[in-house]
């Protein structure tokens, strides 16, 4: 982010941002410029959301770990409660062609509801990894629990192993293993009962370097993009120029909270990655190195990507090399298989 001779000048430089849902309309960021004496100094805001580059209302929050939590997308498990509540929303595919979530955010005290919650998958222990982020789940593959056991330095929450408190909603009718949801109040209870580390580590304190006024993107104009994980999971994103907003649309479809509140976000990142299987059943993801898209304020750049070990941060460039700056506000991450995007 970024003596004066017989008087003393005063100036007060406010910078006021408004935070927002994902399903509502954003606003940008007012910005002042400072007049130049002999010195300039830079005042860098404490309260910054480092996943959103927003400010964060609740000071407590400041500083502190993101959780990170998995969501199904099982047709049965829509609408999801608190869809519109995240500042990363992440997907990708898991077994059987469909896909999960893993709903990441800075802070969650104030979430009232969370769900339906699912079982633990050894790619999205990794990206959570990747943002310092505890990990919440319910069970886990064979693969996620052998990562995790074998790994001390994985901090999560396993609800099947009663790490916190869940519930069940059984209004809709649909088998059990859809029905489990969770709270901010309980997920930070949980963490406390745990004694998990709560602080952030000051490495990750940057996954995103966030641009000082919104960018208009390199690549051309971005309306709408389309993102492929396979027959029945097709994701397509809507650019408003009203409010600057990509909204969701899953097989066509408004993708919607249960509340109805379509889901919508700033910055709409595509991963193209190789995705291949094991035990003839669950996908895997390869975490390496890559190229993708992003699309924000309805332009699109083609970029570059890396990651590496599972506790390693992401890293995004231009295809010069250049590090990446994103507009501030809440972004949509897939991890595409490569060749499914398609941008008009």
């Amino acid at each position: 982010m970024r003596r004066i001779k017989g008087f003393v000048v005063i100036l007060l430089a406010l910078c006021m941002v408004i935070p927002f849902t994902a399903c509502k309309k954003e606003e940008e960021p007012e910005t002042t410029t400072q007049p130049t004496t002999e010195t300039t100094t830079e005042a860098v805001p404490k309260n910054i959301n480092i996943l959103t580059g927003l400010p964060l209302e609740n000071e407590e929050a400041i500083g502190k770990r993101p959780f990170a939590i998995m969501v199904e997308n099982h047709p049965d498990a829509r609408p999801q409660w608190g869809l519109c509540t995240p500042d990363i929303v992440v997907e990708g595919l898991v077994e059987g062609g469909i896909t999960r979530m893993l709903w990441i955010y800075s802070d969650v005290s104030a979430v009232e509801k969370i769900g339906p919650c699912r079982s633990a998958r050894n790619n999205y222990i990794e990206v959570a990894e990747a943002f310092d982020a505890i990990y919440g789940h319910f069970g886990g593959s064979k693969h996620a629990y052998n990562l995790m056991n074998s790994d001390s330095s994985i901090d999560h929450l396993d609800y099947k192993n009663g790490d916190a408190t869940y519930e069940r909603d059984r209004s809709r009718g649909v088998a059990l293993e859809h029905t489990a949801y969770t709270t901010g109040e309980w997920i930070l209870k949980g963490i406390e009962n745990k004694g998990l580390r709560t602080e952030l580590n000051e490495d990750y304190a940057k996954p995103f370097t966030f641009a000082k006024s919104k960018k208009t993107l390199s690549g051309g104009e971005c309306k709408e993009v389309t993102a492929s994980f396979s027959y029945s999971y097709n994701h397509t994103f809507k650019y408003d120029e009203t409010d600057g907003l990509y909204y969701n649309y899953m097989n066509s479809n408004r993708m919607t909270d249960s509340d109805g509140n379509q889901m919508a976000v700033s910055n709409v990142l595509i991963i193209s990655c190789n995705v291949s299987y094991y035990d003839s059943k669950y996908a895997e993801w390869n975490l390496s190195s890559g190229s993708g898209y992003y699309i924000s304020n309805g332009t699109y750049e083609e970029i570059k990507w890396e990651k590496g070990s599972t506790h390693d941060m992401f890293k995004f460039t231009d295809a010069n090399g250049n590090e990446i700056e994103f507009n501030t506000g809440k972004f949509w991450i897939g991890f595409v298989p490569a060749g499914n995007t398609t941008i008009s």
